[in-house]
């Protein structure tokens, strides 16, 4: 038994292995930036749009969450302060995401995310984005709030006052 032959595979071996784990936390980094750079600043300025559009209405709030492959913009608000409305676009690193070369990725995909079946549906730009999130918040919000003024007992519990519709 050669010991010294045996001892140098076992540390090449080992080497090996930690430089591929190296190799591997370089590329999820890697991937984190590019996800970053293409994401987050889209997702903020359509947030900033939906704020600025829907921002009057109480107990709204629009948020950005940024996750492995996407940054997530989310609009949220009640009519009653029980129940909520909401709904989800993503801003997503397209293509092969096991690509070593992140740089090359450059324009980010834009979906409309299906809360109840968790599908998406793609969207052609960030502007189209923004007014359709814009448009399918304000559908539910508008017959969830037409359902609440029907109601004697609900109504008092209405978030939405005439005072909201004076203040421009």
């Amino acid at each position: 038994m050669d010991i010294s032959k045996l001892k140098q595979g076992l540390r090449e071996d080992l080497a090996d292995i930690l430089e591929r784990s190296r190799f591997v936390e370089r590329q999820k980094q890697a991937r984190t930036n590019a996800v970053h750079r293409l994401t987050r600043a889209e997702a903020i300025a359509i947030a900033a749009n939906l704020h600025e559009l829907l921002g009057w209405i109480p107990e709204l709030a629009v948020d950005t969450a940024t996750q492995t492959m996407a940054t997530a913009i989310n609009v949220e608000a009640t009519v009653t302060g029980s129940e909520t409305i909401s709904i989800t676009g993503l801003v997503a690193v397209p293509g092969d995401l096991l690509t070593a070369d992140y740089d090359a990725v450059e324009h980010p995909s834009y979906l409309l995310l299906d809360e109840f079946s968790g599908d998406s549906r793609p969207i052609e730009s960030r502007e189209a984005l923004s007014l359709t999130l814009f448009e399918g918040f304000t559908r539910s919000y508008r017959e969830r709030y037409e359902f609440v003024l029907t109601d004697p007992v609900l109504r008092e519990k209405a978030l939405l006052k005439a005072a909201h519709f004076d203040d421009n």
